[in-house]
């Protein structure tokens, strides 16, 4: 059973949402997916899953979601 949706509510998300993680004095475009979290920008790397290793983060409080300004 895929359980994104609820991680996404947990967080005040929905699925496909945009928002913005802040972890490490950055700022990250991100959404929830289906399929996991997914980071945009430059965070593609083919030896680690660094959009897991953000989930985590979040889940664990190190990283966090701002506020979009708009």
């Amino acid at each position: 059973m895929n359980h994104m949706e609820e991680v996404a509510k947990m967080f005040g998300k929905e699925l496909d949402e945009r928002f913005t993680i802040y972890r490490d004095n950055e700022k990250i475009d991100a959404m929830f997916m289906l399929s996991g979290l997914w980071l945009m920008g430059a965070y593609e790397n083919p030896y680690i899953d660094v959009d897991a290793f953000v989930l985590m983060e979040l889940l664990t409080g190190r990283a966090v979601i701002v506020r979009d300004e708009k």
